[in-house]
C-alpha cells in the first residue's frame, strides 16, 4: 500500500489531474521554530508542506511568501493563499510547492543590510529549508506591503536565485533605501541576462500607490516583461488583498510551470511607444483630467464622462483595460459627435486619431507628453504610433507689453513671482513665443522730445528684460504696434539684446527686407515657416527700405504676402502666420477680419493667431479651397498687459502639436493675469466659466 501511494505522489508530478484523483487530502501547515544561523536565536516560520509529500520522495518548487507591517508569519494563510493554493492544485491549475512564511518581526521593519539584516536571515532561512526539505531547486518569493519591499529587494538583488518575484501593494519610496538596496534603484540597473516572473498589483485607493507606479515606470522605461493589476476600489488592507489570494496562487503557479519571458527591447526608434491620449471635443469645457480618474477608469470604475469608440475599446481591451460595463460606447463615426454634443465629456484617443477638432487634454494639470515615464497609457509596441523625436511644440502667446502700471507691479512682485504662473509650462514648449510691444529704452518711463507716440507711448525698463529670460523666450514676435514709440533707436538697441540672447524674431527688423523675411524653424524632422506682420500701424511703426532703411514691423498689406506664402508653403512642411490685427471691444471677428484671416489661409498658412487682441476671441476651422483644414485663432488676448475687466484679464496660450510635419491638435492654456504682471492658469469655477463664455456663448461650440 505504501508503494502505491508513492506511485501515486510520483505520477503528479507529471499528470495534472493526478492531485484531485490520488492525493486529494491537504497538505501540512504547520507553526514552528527554527534558530537562525544569521541572528543566532530562534525565530517564528508557517510551513506547508504538499499533500502527499511524506509518501513521496519527489522534489518540490519553493515559495517564500513575507507578511506585511503589524502582520506576522500567519498572515497569508489568514487571508486564504493556502486555500487558494490547494483549489488550483486539485484542479490541476498548479504543481504542488512548499510555501515557507516567515515571521519578520522587527527586524524587517527595519532598513539595514548587514551581515545580520532581514535579507541576510531570509537567505539563511531559504538554505536551512533546502537542507531539511527536499526542493527541486526552484524558487519563487512575494509579499505584501512591508514584505513586498524585500520581495523585490531580495528577488532583485540575487536574481539568479529565483524564478518569480511578487509584490501585493508593496512599499516603494525613492527615499526609504540607499540606492544599492532600493529596488527601484535595482529594478532600473537590473542585468540584461535577467529573465524574472514579475507581478505588482496595488488598490485604487492604496496608499502604496505611488511607489508601486515608480516600480511601474521603472520596468516599463526598461521594457521588463511583467504583470500589473490595479484593482477597482482595493485599499491597502486585509480585506482587499483576501480578495486576490486565487490570482496570486495562479501567478506563482505560472512562474513555476512557464519559463520567464525574455527581455526584448521594442525595435521602433528612439523609445517610439503606442501612445493614448485623454482628448475632448475642441469646444469642451475641460482642460484637464486627474491621474486618479483615470485610474479609477482604467481599473475598471464607471466615469460617465468618458465616451470610447468601438475600435478605442477594443484595442483596449486587448491590453488587458476592462472597462466598466457601463461604460458609453459608440460607433467610430459617431464618437465626434458625441464629445460635441456634451461638453462635459472626454474620450481615450490613439495618438493618430487626434485632429484639430479634438483638443488633448491635461494630467493633472500639466500636458500627458511630459509625463510619459509614469503614464499608463503609454505602451512599448511593435506598431508603435508616437515617437517623441517626430513632435514639435509651438506655444504661443498674445499682447506682452511691460509698461505702464505692469511695469510698476513687476518691480513690486519681482520677476521670479511675475515668471512664476506660467514659467514651467512656456519652457515644455520646442518653441516659446512672446508678442513684443515696448522696446527698451533708457529713462523709461520718462518721456523725451523724440517719443514718436506722445503721451501715449510706451517703453520697457532695461531691468525687466530678463523676464524673457525667465519665461525660456524662443521667438520674439515684432508686430507690436508701440515697438517705435521711444523712437527707432530704442528699437535697434532693443533688438541688440534679442541678438546677445540668441531669440529668434518675425514680424519685424531693422529694414523692411528684414521684417518681411520668414523665419525658418527645423524641429524633429519638421520644416516650419513663420511670417508675421503689423495689419493696423501706426505708420511710424512700419519698416521701410528708405535710405536709410527704418527698422520696424511688417505691414500685412501689399501684395508680397500674395507672393510670399504660396511659394513658403511649398517648400516647408508647416506654414504659421501671427498678426498684429486692428483692435476692437469683441469676441467675436468682425466680417473684416475673418475675411483677412480666411484669405491668409487660403495663401497657404495652416494656422494664423491674432497677437493683438485685449480680448480673447474665438476660433474657427476654415476648410480652405485646397480642401485643407486650417486653424484660425482670432485673438489670444492679454498676456503681460495692464488692463483691468474681465475678459481683459484672460487669455489663451495655444500649443501647436506638429507632428511629423503635420499640425495634428492644440493643446490650450486658459489663464488669468493676477495683480496686473502675473499670468497664471485659470482654475476651478473660474475656468469653467471662462470656458463656457468662450465656446458655448460666443464660439456655439
Amino acid at each position: 500500500m505504501r508503494r502505491a501511494l508513492i506511485l501515486c505522489c510520483l505520477l503528479f508530478l507529471f499528470a495534472p489531474g493526478a492531485l484531485a484523483e490520488s492525493c486529494d487530502g491537504s497538505g501540512a501547515l504547520t507553526r514552528e521554530t527554527y534558530t537562525s544561523r544569521v541572528a543566532e536565536h530562534e525565530r517564528r516560520v508557517s510551513l506547508y508542506l504538499p499533500p502527499c509529500y511524506a509518501e513521496s520522495d519527489a522534489r518540490y518548487p519553493l515559495l517564500l511568501l513575507l507578511h506585511g507591517s503589524n502582520a506576522d508569519d500567519r498572515q497569508w494563510s489568514r487571508l486564504g493563499f493556502i486555500r487558494a493554493l490547494e483549489k488550483a492544485m486539485r484542479q490541476g491549475d498548479a504543481p504542488p510547492m512548499i510555501v515557507v512564511m516567515p515571521y519578520g518581526g522587527a527586524l524587517a521593519n527595519q532598513n539595514r543590510f548587514d551581515g545580520i539584516s532581514y535579507d541576510a536571515i531570509l537567505l539563511d532561512l531559504l538554505e536551512q529549508t533546502q537542507e531539511r526539505f527536499r526542493t527541486n531547486g526552484a524558487q519563487a518569493i512575494g509579499g505584501i506591503s512591508r514584505g513586498g519591499f524585500w520581495a523585490w529587494h531580495l528577488g532583485l538583488r540575487y536574481p539568479a536565485r529565483f524564478v518569480a518575484i511578487g509584490g501585493h501593494s508593496p512599499f516603494f519610496d525613492r527615499d526609504h533605501a540607499a540606492p544599492p538596496y532600493n529596488p527601484l534603484n535595482l529594478a532600473r540597473d537590473m542585468d540584461e541576462a535577467t529573465r524574472l516572473h514579475l507581478w505588482l498589483d496595488r488598490g485604487t485607493s492604496d496608499y502604496a500607490a505611488a511607489g508601486v507606479e515608480q516600480m511601474r515606470e521603472t520596468l516599463k522605461r526598461a521594457q521588463r516583461p511583467h504583470e500589473y493589476h490595479v484593482q477597482p476600489g482595493g485599499e491597502h488592507s486585509e480585506a482587499s488583498w483576501r480578495q486576490y489570494m486565487d490570482d496570486y496562487a495562479a501567478f506563482y503557479a505560472r512562474a513555476f510551470r512557464e519559463p520567464a519571458p525574455e527581455w526584448r527591447r521594442a525595435q521602433a526608434q528612439d523609445g517610439a511607444l503606442e501612445l493614448w491620449l485623454p482628448a475632448a471635443g475642441f469646444g469642451a469645457l475641460l482642460a484637464s483630467i486627474d491621474s486618479a480618474r483615470l485610474e479609477a477608469v482604467l481599473a475598471g470604475g464607471l466615469d460617465e464622462g468618458l465616451i470610447l469608440s468601438e475600435s478605442s475599446h477594443s484595442r483596449l481591451g486587448a491590453r488587458g483595460i476592462a472597462f466598466h460595463p457601463r461604460t458609453r460606447i459608440v460607433a467610430d463615426g459617431q464618437l465626434f459627435y458625441a464629445l460635441w454634443r456634451d461638453l462635459r465629456s472626454y474620450t481615450l484617443a490613439p495618438f493618430e486619431r487626434l485632429h484639430l477638432r479634438l483638443r488633448p487634454l491635461w494630467l493633472d494639470h500639466k500636458p500627458v507628453i511630459d509625463q510619459l515615464q509614469r503614464y499608463p497609457l503609454a505602451f512599448a509596441s511593435e506598431q508603435p504610433n508616437f515617437a517623441p523625436e517626430k513632435l514639435t511644440r509651438v506655444t504661443l502667446s498674445g499682447t506682452t507689453a511691460l509698461t505702464r502700471h505692469t511695469s510698476t507691479a513687476l518691480d513690486q512682485m519681482g520677476l521670479e513671482r511675475a515668471a512664476s504662473g506660467i514659467r514651467d509650462y512656456a519652457r515644455l514648449a520646442d518653441f516659446f513665443q512672446i508678442t513684443h510691444e515696448a522696446s527698451i529704452a533708457a529713462g523709461c518711463p520718462a518721456l523725451h522730445d523724440g517719443v514718436l507716440g506722445g503721451a501715449g507711448s510706451m517703453c520697457m525698463k532695461p531691468s525687466h528684460f530678463p523676464l524673457f529670460d525667465l519665461l525660456g523666450v524662443d521667438v520674439v514676435d515684432l508686430t507690436g504696434n508701440h515697438i517705435n514709440d521711444y523712437g527707432v533707436e530704442a528699437f535697434a538697441n532693443t533688438l541688440d539684446q534679442f541678438e546677445e540672447r540668441g531669440y529668434a524674431t518675425v514680424g519685424g527688423g531693422r529694414s523692411l527686407q528684414q521684417a518681411r523675411q520668414p523665419l525658418i524653424l527645423e524641429s524633429n524632422g519638421t520644416r516650419i515657416g513663420w511670417l508675421a506682420c503689423n495689419d493696423i500701424g501706426p505708420a511710424y511703426a512700419f519698416a521701410t527700405d528708405d535710405d536709410p532703411p527704418a527698422p520696424g514691423s511688417a505691414h500685412c498689406r501689399g501684395a508680397w504676402l500674395r507672393e510670399t506664402l504660396p511659394v513658403l508653403a511649398a517648400n516647408v512642411d508647416l506654414v504659421l502666420m501671427t498678426v498684429q490685427y486692428r483692435e476692437y471691444e469683441a469676441y467675436k471677428p468682425d466680417p473684416r477680419h475673418q475675411s483677412d484671416f480666411r484669405g491668409f489661409a487660403e495663401l497657404g498658412a495652416d494656422a494664423v493667431i491674432g497677437v493683438s487682441q485685449h480680448l480673447p476671441m474665438t476660433f474657427e476651422f476654415y476648410q480652405t479651397g485646397r480642401g485643407e483644414t486650417a486653424f484660425i485663432h482670432y485673438g489670444l488676448g492679454n498676456l503681460f498687459f495692464d488692463q483691468l475687466g474681465w475678459g481683459r484679464q484672460r487669455f489663451f496660450l495655444d500649443t501647436l502639436y506638429i507632428y511629423a510635419g503635420e499640425l495634428l491638435a492644440v493643446e490650450l492654456y486658459p489663464g488669468f493675469i493676477e495683480d496686473r504682471a502675473r499670468p497664471r492658469p485659470l482654475e476651478g469655477e473660474d475656468l469653467l466659466n471662462f470656458l463656457h463664455f468662450m465656446f458655448v456663448q460666443q464660439n456655439a461650440f
